[in-house]
């Protein structure tokens, strides 16, 4: 029991270890201390891989308990889960060819056991892991080359500032001038309506007037209608006369 407790392994490191080299460790810590029945790896198992992977084999063999699984199982059950996890987070890195990740990918697909699905899983993680546009570390360099002489010719372009001062006091000037003009229009624009003889309205002429054949109904006269007749001007100005003899005539017979 002593050489057991001296060779004790350390809780595996879910973050940077590698499981199958763990599980090395572990079988030889079993042969270290004799450790051939069943009954026993299991419990040494569980308390020696540490919480963080005990509580992933434990969420992995839901809803059976891992204590219920035999050590294959067990072994099996985090292989695959720590290889498909460096499987899914595998990436092509800066300046690595396409074919080197490529064949890495397919080396870390071994250990996943996908079984039926291992080609639509490499082609996935290709696709999604691959930098997009291989090729994009040679376009800058020539975008650059051909960038250098844009700017002397832009700044070029846009040094000339003092004539773009005398356009805005020019449009400055030309916004001013319609304003006065606009003031004066409507000014003058007001005696300028024509007004229409034949109805008396405004903003047409005679010959477009709508009653240009219209006979007006108190003089009898076509030509115009009997808003603007003048007969009807020259009754309204008689009768007030008319009214007042009238009032004249009865007032003296009635004295």
């Amino acid at each position: 029991m002593a050489a057991s407790v001296l060779a004790r392994p350390d809780p595996f490191d879910c973050r940077n270890g590698d499981f199958d080299y763990y599980l090395e460790q572990f079988e030889h810590f079993l042969v270290l201390n004799g450790i051939d029945d069943e009954s026993k790896k299991i419990p040494l198992f569980i308390t020696l891989i540490g919480q963080d992977a005990y509580k992933i084999l434990k969420e992995s063999c839901l809803p059976a308990d891992p204590k219920d699984k035999t050590f294959e199982e067990l072994k099996t059950i985090l292989l695959q889960y720590f290889a498909r996890r460096q499987f899914y987070s595998r990436h092509q890195r800066p300046g690595e060819q396409l074919g080197a990740f490529i064949n890495d990918v397919k080396r870390l697909s071994l250990k996943c056991d996908f079984g039926p699905f291992a080609k639509e899983a490499l082609r996935d993680r290709i696709a999604c892991g691959k930098i997009p546009d291989d090729t994009s570390d040679k376009k800058p360099s020539g975008s650059t080359a051909q960038a250098k002489p844009v700017p002397p010719a832009k700044t070029a372009e846009v040094k000339p500032k003092p004539p773009k001062k005398t356009d805005e006091v020019s449009k400055s000037k030309q916004v001013s001038i319609p304003t006065s003009t606009k003031q004066r229009g409507q000014k003058t624009a007001e005696p300028k309506e024509h007004r229409c003889k034949i109805c008396g309205h405004d903003g047409h002429k005679e010959a477009d007037c709508a009653h240009k054949d219209a006979s007006c109904y108190l003089c009898r006269k076509k030509g115009h209608i009997a808003s603007v007749c003048r007969e009807k001007n020259k009754q309204a100005g008689q009768q007030p006369v008319q009214v007042h003899v009238h009032v004249q005539q009865n007032t003296a017979m009635k004295n």
